[in-house]
C-alpha cells in the first residue's frame, strides 16, 4: 500500500514538474539563474534574460514586465500575482538632452525570500524588498521595504508588520506554499 502511494506521489510530482518545464522552458532557458520549482503562469516580458536571477519556488503571474538591464534578483518562495512591473533601469534626465538623453541609469532590484506581491504592483529601480514582506495590490514601491513589512499605496507605505514569531516558526520548519499557496511536499 505504501509503495502505491509513494508511486502516485512521484507520478504527481513528475507531472507537475513536466507542466512547469513545458510551460516555462523557453522563458526560463536563458535566465541568469533559476532555482527548482519555478513557474511562470502566462505572458512575461524580460528585456535581458541573463540579468534575471530567480530562487526556488518562485511563481510569477500573467502579464509580468521586467526591465532587467540593472539586474533583478528574486529570492526563494516568492509569489507574484498578475500585472507586475519591475524596472532596474531608467532614463537619464540629468544628461545632455531634455527631457532625457540616450544614456540609462541602471540600479539593481533585490527581492528577498518569501515575498508576496499583489496584483498590479510596480517596483522602481534600486529598490530592495526585505524577506517576508507583502506588497498590497496596486502599490508602487519607490523606497526599500523592511523585512516582514506589509506595505500598500502609491507610493507604498508600511501599514503594519507580520508576526515575527509566526514567520520564524514557519521558516524554521520550512513550511512554504507552492502554486496557489498549496503546501509544498517534502
Amino acid at each position: 500500500m505504501r509503495l502505491i502511494q509513494f508511486l502516485k506521489q512521484k507520478i504527481k510530482s513528475f507531472k507537475t514538474k513536466w507542466k512547469v518545464a513545458n510551460n516555462s522552458f523557453f522563458i526560463l532557458k536563458k535566465i541568469g539563474s533559476v532555482g527548482i520549482g519555478c513557474e511562470i503562469k502566462g505572458k512575461i516580458y524580460i528585456s535581458k534574460k541573463e540579468k534575471l536571477f530567480l530562487g526556488s519556488n518562485v511563481h510569477i503571474g500573467d502579464n509580468a514586465y521586467f526591465k532587467t538591464e540593472g539586474e533583478i534578483h528574486i529570492g526563494d518562495n516568492c509569489h507574484f500575482s498578475r500585472n507586475i512591473t519591475i524596472y532596474s533601469v531608467n532614463h537619464n534626465y540629468q544628461g545632455k538632452a531634455l527631457p532625457y538623453d540616450n544614456t540609462t541609469l541602471k540600479k539593481k532590484v533585490v527581492i528577498g525570500k518569501n515575498v508576496w506581491l499583489g496584483m498590479n504592483v510596480n517596483i522602481v529601480p534600486g529598490v530592495t524588498i526585505g524577506d517576508g514582506a507583502i506588497v498590497g495590490m496596486g502599490s508602487t514601491v519607490t523606497k526599500d521595504v523592511p523585512a516582514l513589512a506589509i506595505v500598500g499605496g502609491n507610493p507604498a507605505k508600511v501599514i503594519k508588520f507580520r508576526d515575527k514569531d509566526h514567520y520564524d516558526s514557519l521558516e524554521t520548519n520550512k513550511q512554504y506554499g507552492g502554486s496557489g499557496g498549496k503546501p509544498l511536499t517534502k
